[in-house]
């Protein structure tokens, strides 16, 4: 359609007209367009909480609670004066409009019922409100242009109204030259969501979230130029960003993949308002009017990145029907006479999964008003023809990306956590925009952050979406990545003129991590994974800043007491799978004791006799990059399954074992600050089958930050989050052993460049060294940053794969990473090598692996 290109429609959401400084950043953007001869057609909701307090205001009235549906009708009055006062309007304005309601919530209380035709009357004030208010301020802010208020009732007409629900409606959005004509002597309309009408005059409503669908309808109507959504979020991002503090904001969307979202749940707009816009070719931008300086989101009809996941949206509070029978396998009709009772009751459905003698559906609670009344209406037809199971408070959780399918394998490592989840229905879209698990809607946010960790935050080109929200807002703009090496450039060359490959560490690295561990005061004692890099410069360094120690063998043991004369630390001991002699060798050196299997109780309890021991607790959802990071759940070989704890109680009393400790560990790489106060409650809560427990080893996985799109753990925030659940359990100490935190980013590895090639598409970089030297990358898919030192400044116009000499596929040390052009001989630095690394090296192939050097404090 040929777009008039005078009219802008700017939709503001509830947050944005509630308060005078939003109204004043309003003010400033409507200048700001005026002054570019645009014309403006303003779209907005109610104030913030008001459709809420209007619904609570019906069903009060309702109930007969006189005195309470008063009382919250002034309440709703009052919020509306208190802006007007603020605003400097006419306090008369709404004197008629607050009547009107007063009129109508005392007829509900009258009749002790509310009609939907009623209930969208009441709904409707809201806008109809606010709408005056806004209007009213900008007639004092701008003057010299031509303003009308404008009744949205009287231009949105229902497509038909023998199908409408008052209180979710669908309308007519064809160019109007009615409506053309009517505003284009004006520069500025402004003019309420939500609402529109039948030819009778009767208010109907859109639905919640409608305002949004109302500006699509405007837009397609007037023949607008694009239509901007202002809202308190700065776009639409790869997931809800105050849920997921690493989600990503997406500079570009197309239209498909926006209404994916917004039929997966993303609440930043409303799936009905996506197709006005489609069918009419108009841009839609999505901004902040809290920063209306930032660009936000486009959505237009352009391509996107094609296999690659975008976002991970939920609807919660889904409902999910599941309808059996055993007469349904080819009968022909059977589904057809199913949804024919949908259809009788107005129920839309979303997600159908058949076999041969179920049909499971959810019930699409966005674009429908649905109430117990409706539901047990269907489910009393239902029944007729099937065995009916309803189960509420479901959430459907959705990948969404261009070409899901083509995506299947990159996505297959993040279906692990369904391990832990129950998952009650799968449905992959037709358009293949998503990919959609619905599951408790109590699991949802764990299941969300998990997918996204793995899929978004993990995926080295999610760079191409956008930038984070703490980038977005310039919290780190002052910040430039500063690496240890780079100041000791001229030591790792001089290093490098005796050596092929090295791991080099700063010790001083290792001091600080180790005292950033210690700020955390709500943890009472802290224990270095030994396993982690048992290098013994790096052990003094950790032990000088009293720190304890935390060993899975003897032969740990035997080193720390060898190198540690002193007895002034502790060692936890952690052993998995091991021989009997070893746990009895262990407890002569008087260490804390951990079992994490249930077998050396119930075979060998003689051994732990009168002994003081921890038990390793699975808890059942792992944490990581990647399975073989993940130490949580069946497929995990570690921790006691809390079906056991109850069996292990006898053989306790029975051999006077006393459980005064109990510990759990989720996996490694861990990036969300809660994750320790979850395991502090986790363990709480089974603390009290052991009265003897005082100790609470909340496990280690502390991440680090490996690119720059993560956002790093901070150390206050796991404080304060700990902080909570000590305050309400004081009795018990807590422990944390993490490893990696403590030297992963104080080592490098350092390599030479032997050869080059290029591959059809494919730049392999060959180094000297590879997975003998590190195993991580090739073990568990572990993301290491690589830099060639050699061209440090030039720039990366390869997508390298790094290899090493290793005869083995897996031998890669990063794989299609911006890479400049490499020459043989060329020093190559890996980063973040210093846990996991030389601990793990090999001989394989004969070849030697790189040798360790330190750095002094």
């Amino acid at each position: 359609m040929d777009h008039n290109n005078s009219w802008q429609v700017l939709k503001f959401g509830g947050t944005s007209v509630s308060s005078k400084i939003n109204w004043d950043n309003i003010v400033a953007i409507v200048k700001h367009k005026l002054a570019k001869n645009k014309k403006l057609f303003i779209v907005h909701s109610a104030l913030s909480q008001v459709s809420n307090r209007l619904e609570a205001l019906v069903a009060l009235a309702e109930t007969g609670d006189k005195a309470a549906y008063k009382k919250l009708l002034e309440q709703i009055v009052q919020q509306h004066q208190d802006l007007v006062g603020d605003l400097s309007v006419d306090a008369e304005l709404l004197s008629e409009n607050y009547q009107y309601l007063r009129d109508l919530s005392d007829g509900i209380y009258l009749l002790g019922e509310a009609s939907d035709k009623s209930k969208a009357k009441v709904m409707a004030q809201g806008e109809l409100w606010a709408t005056k208010i806004g209007h009213a301020y900008l007639q004092l802010q701008v003057s010299g242009h031509q303003t009308l208020w404008l009744e949205a009732s009287k231009t949105l007409k229902v497509i038909d109204e023998q199908q409408q629900s008052y209180l979710a409606a669908n309308c007519v959005f064809a160019p109007d030259s009615k409506l053309q004509e009517q505003v284009s002597s004006y520069d500025l309309v402004i003019t309420q969501g939500f609402i529109a009408a039948n030819n009778e005059g009767d208010i109907l409503l859109l639905g919640r979230g409608g305002s949004d669908t109302s500006a699509a309808y405007f837009s397609s109507k007037l023949e607008a130029e694009n239509l901007e959504i202002w809202t308190d979020v700065e776009g639409v991002f790869s997931a809800n960003p105050q849920q997921v503090e690493n989600a990503r904001l997406l500079t570009h969307l197309s239209y498909q993949e926006l209404q994916e979202m917004a039929s997966a749940g993303a609440k930043i707009i409303h799936p009905r308002t996506i197709k006005p816009l489609r069918q009419n070719n108009i841009p839609l931008y999505i901004r902040s009017t809290l920063s209306p300086e930032l660009a936000g989101t486009e959505v237009n009809q352009g391509q996107s990145t094609v296999g690659m996941v975008k976002a991970i949206n939920a609807k919660r509070g889904v409902t999910l029907i599941s309808m059996e029978a055993m007469n349904m396998w080819q009968q022909a009709g059977f589904l057809s006479d199913l949804f024919t009772i949908y259809k009788k009751h107005q129920v839309s459905v979303d997600l159908v999964s058949t076999s041969e003698t179920n049909v499971t559906v959810t019930l699409d609670s966005l674009t429908q008003t649905l109430n117990p009344k409706q539901i047990g209406q269907l489910v009393a037809d239902l029944s007729r023809v099937c065995q009916v199971a309803v189960f509420n408070e479901c959430a459907a959780v959705s990948i969404v990306g261009q070409n899901v399918r083509s995506s299947l394998h990159k996505i297959a490592p993040a279906l692990s956590i369904f391990e832990s989840y129950k998952v009650y229905l799968m449905s992959q879209s037709a358009s293949d925009l998503n990919l959609t698990f619905v599951v408790d809607n109590e699991h949802c946010d764990k299941v969300i952050a998990s997918l996204h960790e793995t899929l978004i935050s993990n995926n080295p080109n999610s760079q191409q979406l956008g930038p984070t929200i703490s980038e977005l807002r310039k919290l780190h703009a002052s910040e430039e990545t500063n690496y240890w090496w780079q100041s000791k450039l001229p030591a790792i060359h001089d290093l490098m003129q005796q050596q092929d490959s090295a791991y080099l560490y700063d010790l001083s690295v290792v001091a600080n991590n180790a005292q950033e561990l210690k700020s955390i005061s709500a943890v009472d004692e802290v224990f270095y994974a030994v396993k982690a890099n048992n290098n013994l410069q790096i052990l003094d360094t950790i032990y000088k800043q009293g720190i304890n120690f935390e060993a899975v063998s003897v032969d740990e043991i035997r080193l720390i007491r060898k190198q540690f004369q002193q007895n002034d630390y502790r060692i936890f001991f952690t052993p998995n799978f091991a021989a009997k002699k070893e746990y009895q060798e262990a407890l002569s050196y008087e260490v804390t004791l951990c079992l994490d299997s249930s077998y050396p109780l119930q075979h060998w309890p003689e051994v732990f006799a009168g002994k003081e021991i921890f038990l390793r607790i699975d808890p059942n959802v792992g944490k990581g990059h990647h399975q073989f990071v993940k130490t949580a759940g069946a497929s995990s070989k570690f921790g006691i399954p809390q079906s056991e704890l109850e069996q292990l109680i006898p053989i306790l009393a029975k051999h006077q074992i006393e459980v005064i400790g109990l510990h759990a560990h989720a996996g490694s790489g861990i990036l969300n600050n809660d994750h320790w106060a979850e395991h502090a409650q986790f363990l709480v809560t089974l603390a009290s089958q052991f009265s003897g427990v005082k100790y609470l080893n909340l496990g280690g996985g502390f991440g680090i930050k490996e690119r720059e799109q993560q956002t790093a753990l901070t150390m206050k925030l796991v404080d304060q989050h700990l902080q909570q659940v000590k305050k309400d359990h004081p009795e018990y100490e807590f422990w944390i052993e993490p490893g990696r935190f403590m030297v992963a980013n104080a080592g490098v590895l350092l390599a030479k460049t032997t050869q080059v090639k290029q591959k059809d598409n494919y730049y392999y970089v060959g180094l000297n060294t590879g997975m003998n030297s590190l195993m991580r990358p090739a073990l568990y898919g572990s993301y290491h940053p690589v830099f060639n030192l050699s061209k440090f400044e030039q720039a990366k116009d390869k997508l390298a794969t790094i290899v090493g000499p290793i005869c083995e596929s897996t031998d890669k040390l990063a794989i299609e990473i911006p890479f400049p052009v490499t020459e043989e001989g060329d020093l190559v630095l890996i980063d973040n090598a210093g846990a996991y690394g030389h601990v793990m090296s090999n001989h394989y192939n004969l070849r030697t692996p790189a040798k360790e050097f330190c750095l002094e404090v």
